[in-house]
């Protein structure tokens, strides 16, 4: 069988925070609750609460204790008080690779020698995944998006070549490159879930079934949330495969940007 062969197949991943926000760590108080009730927050004082009109709403409170607000540290910030309940808005987001969660910031993704015998994967052995985290506490939700710089694997040397991205299932023997979402968790207490999205939502697994997503330049929602999310945290596959004709080549790289923002 004629095999076609390459090696140092590299994946680069940009992060991206388009929610332009302090560098600080935020810890959030957990609301009270059982099993039928939650208790969102709650004040000593004499007066106040939720009042609307047809453009506004304001949430007041008459006689509480003094609050207190931006209060600093080296590495986190607080506000604390009734009228800090809402908190200032903030996201985070991590982006890293490795066999295993949570893998290592900048890292990248070496899919090895690629033959036209088989579909190359991230399989949690030789070839890394991509684990991702998001947490937010907007109430209008959260997404994450993902470009590709080259729309495929590119080969920069001569004779150039571009092993080009689609969405399809990756078969050996044909061309092909792409993403898919292996498992989506948050934690328990999460107020929603990150949902993986079409077309990376396909039920690839890292052995038999090579379902993948197009990556280009167009910016698409790999991972989304309904609303505030806790503890999100997503594994994604790295897919690709060669053909007999594909040309020899040791550059073929492309880099992957992920874009989280929030909505608030």
């Amino acid at each position: 069988m004629n095999k076609k062969k390459f090696s140092k197949f590299g994946v680069s991943f940009v992060s991206v925070i388009s929610l332009i926000c302090g560098t600080s760590h935020f810890a959030i108080a957990e609301s009270m609750s059982s099993a039928n009730y939650q208790v969102q927050n709650d004040a000593f004082l004499i007066g106040g609460g939720h009042s609307t009109s047809v453009s506004f709403s304001a949430d007041d409170a008459i006689g509480e204790w003094a609050t207190s607000e931006d209060l600093t540290s080296t590495n986190f910030r607080a506000c604390s008080g009734f009228e800090c309940f809402q908190l200032s808005p903030y996201v985070s987001f991590t982006v890293k690779e490795g066999t295993s969660a949570p893998g290592t910031a900048g890292a990248g993704v070496n899919l090895g020698t690629i033959t036209s015998a088989a579909v190359t994967t991230s399989d949690g052995a030789s070839v890394k995944s991509i684990f991702i985290t998001s947490a937010s506490n907007s109430s209008a939700g959260t997404i994450i998006r993902v470009t590709s710089q080259n729309a495929g694997l590119k080969r920069t040397s001569a004779p150039t070549n571009i092993i080009t991205s689609a969405t399809a299932t990756l078969v050996a023997g044909t061309e092909g490159y792409g993403l898919c979402v292996f498992s989506t968790t948050q934690d328990s207490g999460s107020p929603t879930v990150l949902n993986k999205t079409s077309p990376y939502n396909s039920g690839c697994t890292k052995t038999s079934s090579h379902s993948v997503g197009v990556i280009d330049t167009t910016s698409r929602t790999i991972l989304s949330a309904s609303g505030a999310i806790k503890g999100g945290a997503a594994e994604v596959l790295v897919k690709a495969a060669s053909s007999t004709s594909t040309i020899n080549g040791t550059d073929y790289t492309d880099v992957i940007s992920f874009v989280a923002s929030a909505t608030f």
